[in-house]
């Protein structure tokens, strides 16, 4: 990626080393489940003061400034700043120099009642301040000072013989890593909030807080033990899900946490490993009328293979359930560093997913905006005129009711846009070129129009655009001297702005920032308040806006109110139980949806299996001809049901993204269909009797199992052992991959389980059982795994629940097959 440059005032560059460090998905052997540690542990006068990655921001040669004109139909609109109003430099200034405010937006928070502002910057402190009035709020730092710190968020060391302002002094996190997070608040209050970013990437965590300033609570970033870079910072903003019990972030590591909100512990299933950075903020709400969570997460990916996976350059989009399992993903030739936002924006108002992309590998995904539905099955893409790396927000900006994708772009060092797409289609509603560069997000909120006006903050000043026009209507702090600033001050902003509902009743604007300090190549924060003349205070979190980053307190980053995927059209990863299949093809149903079944069907053989339809809603049955039979959204791909087999089929798999299966034969004959690629097979080799299959979980190979536990392996499936030389109690009766450390279980007919490269949760051989164990399935999450006897019977182990069983009552003919998640 080409480094971005900033001019200072002689205007000579000040190199940008750029924002994202990548690493190679390193190879691997399988590891058991991944655990944390714990830690203790003056201004100037400007135009343009680009932050972007780098912390040295610089002072700028003079730039144009935009023209405010209202729309036809729209009064004027006038912001002013109400903290420390008439001053020489107005809002709130902190001692935070060399790096100041960066990506961290503000947020609003009760402080023991009263409301207040946090913000974090990158000099590893956070800031309460008092919402009425900006003075700092009880417990979160006291006095103030003109210190120069030592600048580990920055890019570069600092340089320069000018001094700070005296500002605020904050609450320094241990050990003081940089905050570009935005943090999320609890219904306490309690704020959540990672540290570290890319310039200082192996400091930092997840960290708690609560209102009053104290740390709660802080965990450390562990990655696998064979990556080269194990960075430990986390850049995300910490998102919560179930009533939040949860709160889950990426990290600059390889790994993704879902924490308890209460104690920081990692719940159950977590961490997940993601192979490479995450800058992207999880979206997360119920998609599919389950009552609980899904995290819907941009990501990065570079080349490499890893816990049985490959990767390639380019990145990702992912849907992942609470307990850590991949419901579907969606691979892109560029990173989505982009925080994705989720709402009822397809046909029929059901939940579509809108994020933009980022800019680090240059392919053709890079300057879009794309809208997915809840399936990962891409719905458009739209290209930009710039880098696309802020978040979306989903906004009624017509006043028609219906939400619009709305997103900045930066086109130059010294340019941004915003773009209206329409949010079922990516057309374009409106396009407005702006003189600042629009590295944050955009946010919005009825100023008095009926519709929402956009809310965009720039390297150059504040913009507010008409929601349905796109046409600037006020701008502060861009040297023209708006909103009371002075005349000439110029303050860089790559955040959010928060819209709130201010004591007087009107709309306030809060903003949080930088400036640069004169004869130096160090900026300085500042926060600011805004009131709306005009507006109306219980409009700021109205149905159809977007009033802060990732919409709502808890960094949701979903408008609820849409449309769900209806039985055996949603995904089975997006819930949480099994299926268990009789050899009449019956099926039962628990916590999965009943889809249909052949019990009451004559069959020509005797069904053998089963497989489930990775990222979709339905199954497929075999029989032991490799009849197939489809329910739900399981497509038809072809059978063996015509043939004449050597030998009978005896189970099926399926590819990862749901569009092809494989059969296996008893003399380990494999049949492929739909994308499933044929990697070979044991069929030439005498002797074996073969009893399952099971693919890797990339779908690039896959495993053959016999009776005796002996593994063959195809195409990317690794060795890890098998049971060949051992002599068992009992056959094996069937083969599970673990797809979180790409190793594998066997399990033998008397519930004897045997782990190879992945853990061992737990069996039941040692017991005495009153008919045989027929199959076994893992978890999504890797943290467990059922098997089925064959009167029903559930063995669950590890975090696999149990939703009941068949063990008990009268069957018509035994069981033969499950399948989980």
């Amino acid at each position: 990626m080409a480094a971005d440059t900033a001019l200072d005032a002689t205007g000579a560059r000040i190199e940008d080393p750029g924002c994202r460090r990548r690493r190679r998905a390193a190879t691997v052997g399988a590891l058991a489940r991944r655990t944390l540690g714990t830690v203790t542990g003056a201004r100037t006068v400007a135009t343009r003061l680009v932050l972007c990655c780098i912390p040295l921001a610089a002072v700028g040669v003079a730039g144009a400034t935009a023209t405010a004109t209202r729309a036809a139909a729209a009064p004027p609109l006038t912001l002013t700043e109400t903290w420390n109003p008439g001053g020489t430099m107005p809002g709130v200034v902190l001692n935070d120099a060399p790096c100041g405010v960066a990506e961290s937006s503000p947020v609003l928070f009760s402080d023991g009642g009263t409301p207040a502002v946090e913000v974090g910057d990158r000099q590893g402190s956070l800031y309460a301040l008092d919402l009425a009035d900006g003075t700092p709020a009880p417990g979160w730092g006291n006095g103030t000072g003109t210190d120069v710190g030592p600048g580990q968020g920055c890019a570069s060391s600092p340089s320069g013989s000018g001094s700070p302002a005296t500002g605020a002094i904050g609450v320094g996190l241990p050990g003081r890593p940089p905050v570009d997070s935005t943090a999320s608040v609890g219904a306490s209050g309690a704020l959540y909030v990672g540290a570290g970013n890319a310039a200082a990437p192996t400091d930092g965590g997840y960290y708690a807080y609560a209102p009053g300033g104290s740390l709660l609570w802080n965990q450390v970033v562990t990655n696998p033990p064979t990556d080269t870079v194990p960075d430990g910072g986390v850049q995300a903003s910490l998102t919560q899900a179930d009533g939040g019990q949860l709160v889950e972030g990426g990290s600059l590591g390889q790994e993704t946490y879902a924490l308890s909100s209460a104690t920081g512990a990692p719940a159950a299933g977590w961490p997940q490993f993601t192979a490479d950075s995450v800058f992207s903020t999880a979206a997360a709400g119920d998609l599919y009328g389950t009552g609980t969570a899904d995290f819907v997460s941009g990501g990065a990916s570079s080349t490499g293979f890893a816990y049985g996976k490959h990767y390639s350059n380019g990145g990702h989009l992912r849907i992942v359930n609470d307990h850590g399992g991949l419901v579907c993903s969606a691979d892109t030739n560029e990173e989505i560093d982009s925080s994705p936002a989720v709402g009822p924006i397809l046909a029929g108002g059901a939940y579509g997913i809108a994020t933009g992309t980022g800019s680090f590998f240059g392919g053709s995904d890079e300057d879009t905006v794309k809208v997915f539905d809840t399936k990962c099955n891409q719905v458009w893409s739209a290209k930009l005129d710039g880098t696309t790396g802020g978040s979306p927000a989903l906004a009624d900006v017509t006043g028609s009711g219906a939400l619009a994708v709305v997103e900045g772009t930066v086109t130059s060092l010294t340019s941004g846009s915003v773009y209206a797409l329409n949010a079922a289609t990516g057309a374009t509603l409106w396009r407005t070129d702006l003189p600042g560069a629009v590295y944050g997000s955009v946010t919005t909120a009825d100023l008095g129009t009926g519709y929402q006006d956009v809310i965009v903050p720039t390297d150059l000043g504040l913009f507010v655009l008409d929601g349905r026009s796109g046409a600037v209507v006020a701008h502060v702090d861009d040297g023209s001297g708006n909103g009371g600033v002075p005349g000439g001050e110029v303050f860089g902003f790559q955040n959010a702005a928060l819209v709130t509902s201010d004591p007087n009743g009107t709309i306030g604007i809060t903003v949080a920032g930088y400036f640069g300090v004169a004869h130096t190549n160090y900026v300085q924060g500042i926060v600011q308040h805004f009131e709306v003349s005009g507006s109306v205070g219980a409009r700021a979190d109205e149905a159809g806006g977007w009033p802060q980053f990732h919409h709502d307190p808890g960094l949701s980053g979903f408008v609820q109110g849409g449309a769900t995927l209806g039985q055996c059209n949603r995904p089975a990863g997006g819930q949480r139980g099994y299926l268990t299949v009789a050899s009449d093809g019956g099926i039962f149903a628990f916590g999965q949806d009943f889809c249909g079944s052949t019990g009451s069907l004559a069959l020509n053989r005797p069904v053998v299996g089963m497989a489930a339809v990775p990222g979709q809603g339905g199954y497929w049955l075999v029989a032991s001809d490799g009849g197939i039979f489809a329910y739900g959204d399981a497509g038809f791909y072809g059978s063996t049901g015509s043939l004449h087999l050597n030998a009978p089929v005896v189970g099926m798999a399926a590819t990862p993204d749901g569009k092809g299966y494989w059969l296996v034969a008893s003399d380990g004959g494999i049949f492929s269909f739909g994308d499933a690629p044929f990697y070979g097979s044991v069929a030439g080799v005498p002797g074996q009797d073969i009893v399952g299959m099971a693919p890797t979980p990339d779908g690039r190979g896959y495993w053959e199992v016999s009776t005796t536990g002996h593994v063959f392996t195809f195409g990317d499936a690794q060795f890890a052992g098998d049971t060949e030389s051992i002599h068992l109690n009992a056959p094996i009766v069937g083969i599970a991959p673990d797809p979180v450390t790409g190793g594998y279980w066997l399990v033998g007919s008397d519930g004897g389980v045997f782990s190879f490269g992945a853990p061992f949760y737990g069996s039941t051989g040692g017991l005495r059982l009153n008919q045989p164990v027929v199959a076994m399935q893992s978890t999504l999450d890797g943290g467990g795994y059922w098997f089925v006897a064959s009167d029903g019977g559930i063995f669950s182990y590890g975090d696999a629940p149990f939703r009941g069983s068949m063990g008990g009552r009268p069957l018509n003919r035994p069981m033969v097959g499950m399948d989980g998640f």
